[in-house]
């Protein structure tokens, strides 16, 4: 009987230490940029792109009513030189909320640029940011 009690109780603090192992790990803004009347946000773990896989989470804020934004995508590129992009396809999470995973096989500045589809049509915006070795 006190075996069970222990393994009960190991198996309730296990669970509990990985829920809170992963709340710890808050998703943080890479960049934050108004276009027109959006605000793009590119949130990552930790607020840091790094070398290797990389769950990414994008959210449009809309400042104007709400739009049917699709067709989300990330394009990752070595900023100044001629490498192959990382292209990712980003799934709707929640309204205005996109996710994906792109794996990043370079360190050094990576231009990201964002695709969308709206109810004004087709857009895009690019801007800069760092790539880092490290881990989340």
């Amino acid at each position: 009987m006190r075996t069970a009690v222990r393994r009960c109780a190991l198996v309730i603090a296990i669970v509990m230490l990985g829920a809170t192992t992963s709340g710890a790990a808050q998703l943080q803004p890479v960049v934050t940029e108004r276009i027109a009347d959006v605000t793009l946000r590119v949130l990552v773990e930790g607020g840091k792109l790094l070398i290797g896989p990389n769950d990414i989470v994008l959210e449009f804020g809309l400042s104007s009513g709400e739009r049917d934004v699709s067709g989300v995508t990330l394009v990752a590129m070595r900023a100044g030189t001629a490498s192959a992009p990382v292209n990712v396809d980003l799934s709707p999470e929640a309204a205005g909320r996109f996710h994906g995973t792109m794996i990043l096989p370079w360190t050094d500045n990576c231009r990201l640029e964002v695709r969308w589809q709206d109810d004004h049509g087709h857009h895009r915006h690019a801007f800069t940011v760092p790539v880092i070795v490290g881990h989340h």
